[in-house]
């Protein structure tokens, strides 16, 4: 697939970047490393420095559980969904239920999902409110096929989203880093990248800039960029900027259980005094994942574990370098989030490639500026789950709750008073999914949009029942998520178009 250690490679002289070195290794590398094999010219030399280090333990950071925008990124770097199927543990995910997480106890799932419908210039769930309606999973696919252990394909045929309600769902994967990192590995394309693998031992630096890194006591090898994929460690960019702004340290422990059938397609999160757990289905397995203060015994049983203080470097770009993944941030993986930003720092890292060697200053600052309002949107909706009191009022809880957030309590007094969403440029998480953690957490607007009040209540009410029972009977109709994987993967193993 790729080349074995060789002649080290060497920077090459002009203007435009014509060498790109990603040190670093697990998830955040081959993910980056797939990307610029499929999406930069062949003019660009790519070399991977995979350094000697245990990122099976760091990446469990990464969480079990990504979002919708997984399926375009995924396909960006040559790994199609059938290619997942096949060569991984991958499931498919409708999100996650926190259980006994809302007010009063409840639980809820939150589901990815498209926009909602809106009513005559009215958003839908503004009618819930005027109906005194308390619940919206009931109108949500994903939530009511993820309570019965449910799933397919959503269709994405033009106008279906208005004809049936399983064309509103949205749909994530379950996943195990390791096998992931495989999955992208295989999609590198052969002879598209040179492979060095050693322990790191040299990394020179001068003027503020990287100037070359030295695997086993080699030669130097030197390159335009570099791509810091080496985790928390950041071996290159804490060389350039140190500082670290960070948060709590967390400790996270991981088992995996065989299992011969698969579970539903829900991770489940649940609660403790000095932490969190989550379930995820895999297949073949499930995981177990637990989190708690770094001071804390390990519970892996025979597993794995790894601490992290979370927070995020100053500069996520500095010089020639840019952190990608942990090594820029680290959030809690309580939600999507970890998944989503380092997706989302390789997709602008692809928009922000240098076109000068001479000059990087105009792209590390756009580059810092999105990172840094990314990472904020992300820990601010991680944040907004920890607003109920059903938690418990723990040293742990306490400090997750500790940090003040401006703009976080502006979402929540807007939503609480009138129901309305306010959202930030660019938020990695969208208005469907704060509306879903509002309403499954227990929080209710005081007053709806009186431009509601113009319908007919009995019609609206005929309305919102017909829509709860077409979601209902819909995902009564789907199969199982065991038959329906089983069924699926029988299907591309046998069709040879996959």
């Amino acid at each position: 697939m790729i080349d074995g250690p060789g002649t080290p490679a060497t920077s090459t002289s002009g203007n435009g970047v014509s060498h790109v070195m990603v040190c670093g290794g697990g998830l955040a590398a081959w993910m980056t490393v797939a990307t610029l094999a499929r999406q930069l010219p062949d003019t660009v030399r790519i070399t991977l420095a995979e350094i000697d280090s245990d990122h099976r333990r760091t990446d469990l950071f990464y969480g079990t559980v990504s979002g919708p925008a997984s399926y375009a990124f995924n396909l960006t770097a040559g790994v199609t969904e059938p290619a997942l199927v096949l060569g991984s543990s991958a499931a498919f995910s409708w999100g996650s239920k926190y259980v006994r997480w809302a007010e009063g106890g409840r639980s809820w799932i939150q589901c990815f999902n498209l926009t909602l419908p809106v009513i005559d210039g009215v958003l839908m769930h503004q009618y819930l409110v005027q109906q005194g309606m308390t619940r919206l999973d009931p109108f949500l696919l994903g939530a009511v096929a993820g309570s019965r252990g449910t799933f397919a394909h959503p269709p994405r045929s033009p106008g279906a989203a208005g004809q049936q309600p399983l064309a509103r769902a949205e749909y994530g994967y379950h996943f195990d880093p390791a096998s992931h990192a495989r999955c992208f590995a295989a999609a590198v394309p052969p002879g598209r990248i040179h492979h060095l693998k050693g322990a790191l031992t040299r990394v020179a630096v001068g003027d503020g800039a990287i100037t070359g890194i030295a695997l086993d006591g080699a030669d130097m090898v030197t390159a335009d960029l570099y791509l810091d994929c080496s985790g928390p460690s950041a071996e290159l960019l804490s060389r350039l900027d140190p500082a670290w702004l960070g948060g709590r340290a967390l400790q996270i422990s991981a088992d995996d259980v065989a299992e011969a059938r698969l579970g539903p397609p829900v991770r489940s999160v649940s609660f403790h005094d000095q932490g969190w757990a989550a379930q995820t289905p895999l297949r073949g397995s499930t995981r177990s994942l637990t989190v708690s203060d770094a001071t804390a015994s390990c519970n892996a049983r025979g597993g794995l574990s790894a601490s992290a203080t979370l927070g995020r470097r100053r500069r996520a770009w500095a010089g020639n370098c840019v952190g990608i993944g942990h090594a820029a941030g680290i959030v809690e993986p309580l939600t999507p989030a970890p998944m989503m930003l380092l997706e989302r720092d390789i997709e602008r890292l692809m928009t922000l490639i240098p076109v000068s060697t001479a000059s990087m200053t105009v792209e590390e600052r756009e580059y810092n500026r999105r990172h840094g309002e990314d990472h904020h949107h992300a820990m601010r909706f991680t944040r907004a789950l920890l607003e109920t009191s059903a938690l418990p009022d723990s040293d742990f809880w306490r400090a997750a709750r500790d940090t003040p957030d401006a703009e976080l309590e502006h979402k929540l007094a807007m939503f609480a008073e009138r129901g309305l969403l306010v959202s930030y440029d660019l938020e990695p998480f969208h208005p469907e999914d704060w509306l879903i953690m509002h309403f499954g957490i227990g929080r209710r607007p005081r007053r709806h949009d009186r431009l509601a009040d113009r319908a007919d209540a009995r019609r609206v009410r005929r309305y919102l029942d017909d829509a709860a029972q077409q979601v209902a009977n819909a995902a009564a109709a789907l199969p199982s998520n065991h038959v329906y994987m089983t069924q699926l993967e029988r299907y591309l193993r046998q069709d040879p178009r996959k």
